[in-house]
């Protein structure tokens, strides 16, 4: 069965990004990859915005930003019973897809967003279509601001398959 990849940045996908992706399944009959790449980036800024947000999708990404820091930390252990337990609520928040009847499947990686995308696309060539929820701004492990279209254009060419990027 075909699949359309949404690959999000870290942070939860905007709800207008998530429907429309979910639309894109029952449109094409597609299931739903969702792909969240938390990289060494400073986790410090999206915790500070995740806190101002409540119940389920913080504690859900909170956990996992701090499962990617203690992964890095080589606490893999720690990092895999909060990953575990961050799917479980993330999996609270997806009722929207089961509704629609897309089915949707999940997965965290730890890495640089651009290598991660391509690889997953590569690792499943039934992945038909990726969409790209960009941050507006991002900073790399040095602390500079990340050339977002410079990264778009390299995956526009190694990717197969279309890319649609919304940027927040």
């Amino acid at each position: 069965m075909k699949k359309v990849l949404l690959a999000i940045d870290g942070v939860t996908p905007t709800v207008k990004i998530f429907r429309y992706a979910v639309q894109l399944c029952q449109w094409t009959k597609a299931e739903l990859n969702v792909l969240q790449i938390v990289g060494k980036r400073n986790t410090s800024n999206y915790l500070s915005k995740l806190r101002k947000k409540a119940g389920v999708v913080r504690q859900y990404f909170e956990d996992s930003m701090v499962a990617a820091t203690y992964a890095e930390a080589g606490e893999h252990e720690t990092a895999r019973d909060m990953i575990d337990e961050a799917m479980i609520n993330i999996k609270k928040i997806l009722p929207e897809s089961e509704k629609a009847g897309v089915k949707c499947h999940l997965v965290l990686k730890n890495g640089e967003t651009e290598k991660e995308i391509i690889n997953y696309v590569k690792e499943h060539r039934d992945v038909v279509f990726t969409i790209y929820d960009a941050p507006h701004h991002e900073q790399n492990d040095n602390g500079t601001l990340i050339d977002h279209k410079r990264m778009i254009k390299n995956m526009e060419q190694k990717l197969p398959i279309p890319l649609f990027v919304f940027n927040r």
